[in-house]
């Protein structure tokens, strides 16, 4: 492994879930929506402290009776060995302290509340000597609440027996399931307007929703974007094979596109939603492959 990646096994999820019960799958979405919700934890610390830095999980070991998920903390970037391992310290540390916030809350009713929250961090910070430029420190709290959003779907997924809670070499943390935050909470927490922007143009599919209205991938402008397909009569007319979509092919269609701006008038979220579509549009995907090399 080169000196750019290194890798610290010290963090786990652990879910202890009723025997015999109904519903498996439960848990297992409860443990994805967790790892989702300690990696934008993550994002939000390292992005205020080490902005050259970024983090990454990778499933290291899982263990029979209780699901204990054991993961590697990966830290990429130019910085010396001995930050990286501050740095993970760091992002564990912070990790434990947003838990300890929401232990006796059920909900977030306010952006303030989690002044506290982010003082207790930068001072983490400064004292761990991570802080690139003092007194100027700001966490991300969209990313923060969307972090707390996923762990109160991760817990909701739970029944009255389970319990859930996040694990290190040297502390366990109980996660509380009485807190919730729902993605119309953490909307009107955050953003302060939405602009809307509408158009007519021709989106190559990159990966479909076969069976049900989730969201598809397209490829605009050579990036990735992921949108709403809205439009029922072409739905139905693709989930009954009335229209065969093939590697390489388009929708002619109408997109909407939102724009989230917080209080400070900054962008912290675009979403995309496909109104009506007009026709299929068949590329050919040799060429397209080349395009995009």
């Amino acid at each position: 492994m080169s000196v750019e990646e290194i890798e610290f096994k010290d963090i786990c999820i652990k879910i202890d879930f009723e025997h015999n019960s109904h519903h498996p799958q439960r848990v297992f979405d409860s443990m994805s929506h967790l790892i989702s919700s300690i990696e934008l934890f993550h994002l939000c610390f390292l992005n205020s402290v080490a902005v050259e830095t970024q983090s990454e999980f990778l499933l290291s070991n899982v263990k029979e009776g209780s699901l204990e998920s054991w993961l590697s903390l990966r830290i990429k970037g130019d910085v010396t060995s001995d930050k990286k391992r501050r740095l993970a310290d760091y992002l564990n540390r912070c990790t434990e302290l947003v838990l300890e916030f929401i232990y006796d809350k059920e909900t977030i009713k306010s952006i303030d509340e989690i002044d506290s929250l982010e003082q207790s961090i930068s001072s983490m910070a400064h004292e761990m000597d991570l802080e690139e430029f003092p007194n100027v420190f700001s966490l991300d709290k969209h990313r923060l609440l969307k972090g707390y959003s996923e762990i109160g779907k991760a817990t909701n997924s739970l029944n009255t027996i389970d319990e859930a809670y996040l694990k290190s070499h040297t502390t366990i943390k109980k996660i509380n399931k009485n807190f919730y935050l729902s993605d119309e909470d953490l909307q009107s927490l955050v953003v302060d307007r939405i602009e809307e922007a509408s158009s007519t143009e021709t989106l190559i599919v990159k990966k479909p929703d076969l069976l049900g209205n989730s969201m598809w991938d397209f490829m605009k402008d050579k990036r990735s974007i992921s949108a709403k397909l809205l439009d029922p009569t072409w739905l139905n007319k693709f989930h009954q094979r009335r229209v065969i979509i093939a590697p390489g092919d388009a929708l002619y269609c109408d997109l909407l596109t939102l724009i989230f701006y917080d209080k400070k008038g900054e962008i912290i979220d675009v979403k995309y939603q496909i109104s009506r579509v007009h026709h299929k549009v068949d590329l050919n995907f040799q060429q397209l492959e080349l395009d995009n090399e």
